[in-house]
């Protein structure tokens, strides 16, 4: 009898051992299926964000082109001078009214000139907050 006992009893152990290797197996590929599921998920998501902000991009590159070209349209001489002749009413200058700088006496030390900016240095070795205060407003007309 004890030889009966004997053979049977590890059966009982292996079968405990077999449900817990089996149960520990089952877990291990549900967690793998689950991480195969999770990744798939991140993956899409991210190819959605990335065609979402290429969309976004080739609008912006649009709206990029546009104001580029707006900006050309609006600072072209011809336009600026039909402004200030119409809306401003500024006109060319007379010969009488035009006046040629001699670029050499500009750099002469001895002008008035140099004397102002003389004067502006000295004023801000006494006040060095002179300059930085008030900020200008816009202003704002129709043009």
């Amino acid at each position: 009898m004890t030889d009966a006992r004997f053979f049977y009893r590890p059966q009982m152990k292996l079968r405990q051992h077999s449900n817990r290797n089996f149960l520990f197996g089952l877990f291990v590929i549900i967690f793998l299926l689950i991480l195969l599921v999770w990744q798939r998920i991140t993956v899409i998501r991210i190819l959605k964000e990335t065609e979402d902000l290429k969309i976004l991009l080739a609008a912006e590159e649009k709206k990029y082109k546009y104001l580029n070209l707006e900006r050309t349209g609006l600072s072209s001489i011809e336009r600026i001078e039909k402004i200030a002749q119409e809306k401003l009413g500024l006109i060319y200058p007379g010969r009488e009214q035009i006046v040629y700088v001699d670029v050499e006496k500009i750099n002469r030390p001895d002008l008035p000139g140099n004397l102002w900016v003389k004067l502006k240095k000295i004023g801000r070795k006494i006040n060095p907050f002179m300059e930085s205060g008030v900020q200008a407003k816009e202003i704002k007309h129709d043009l």
